[in-house]
């Protein structure tokens, strides 16, 4: 009986641990970039979302300040309160309400448990905030400043109880340290 040749016997131990090899070297390249991807794809919507986010509470802070009206009111107390208030972690005021009644709203902003938050008021005299809605979460700390005709202000003392600053800097400090800084023009 005659033998086939040798290449029709097949592969060798050492051929088939080469060749094992190799497909494990790229079976590793695969797995980090898909993994190196998949980080990659869950950081970006995190990334995004906390975009968005912030977007969206700029934009509603903005629409608020945009309106602001040059009207005092009364705190829950009875106290006289100023048209624009600015208070140790926040600001309150009085806002117009375009096409909807009540035609005047007094909201608060502020930082409450690592939260900004927008609280809007039941009444505009002789109440105290409604539920408060967080808007931005793993806040640390909150700096505000106003812009008078004498520049930026670290406090607001109107000398009439109508005025209105001319703009509001809020910075607001991240958990992780990174600042943000968040202007806006105030309707007089």
């Amino acid at each position: 009986m005659k033998l086939p040749p040798r290449a029709q016997l097949g592969f060798t131990l050492v051929e088939m641990l080469v060749s094992l090899l190799i497909f494990g070297i790229i079976a590793t390249v695969a797995t980090a970039l898909t993994m190196g991807a998949t980080r990659s794809f869950a950081a970006t919507d995190t990334a995004l979302a906390s975009l968005s986010n912030l977007e969206a509470t700029r934009a509603v802070l903005a629409a608020d300040l945009g309106q602001a009206a040059q009207r005092p009111s009364l705190a829950a107390d009875g106290a006289p309160m100023p048209a624009f208030v600015l208070t140790p972690d926040g600001f309150v005021f009085v806002r117009r309400r375009e096409g909807t009644l009540p035609a005047l709203e007094k909201v608060s902003w502020g930082l409450v448990d690592g939260q900004l938050v927008r609280q809007p008021f039941p009444t505009i005299d002789r109440s105290p905030p409604g539920q408060p809605v967080a808007m931005i979460e793993g806040i640390s700390a909150i700096r505000l400043r106003v812009a008078t005709e004498q520049g930026w202000q670290d406090g607001w003392q109107p000398q009439d109880p109508e005025d209105l600053p001319r703009a509001v800097e809020m910075t607001l400090l991240r958990a992780d340290g990174v600042p943000i800084i968040l202007k806006f023009l105030v309707a007089a």
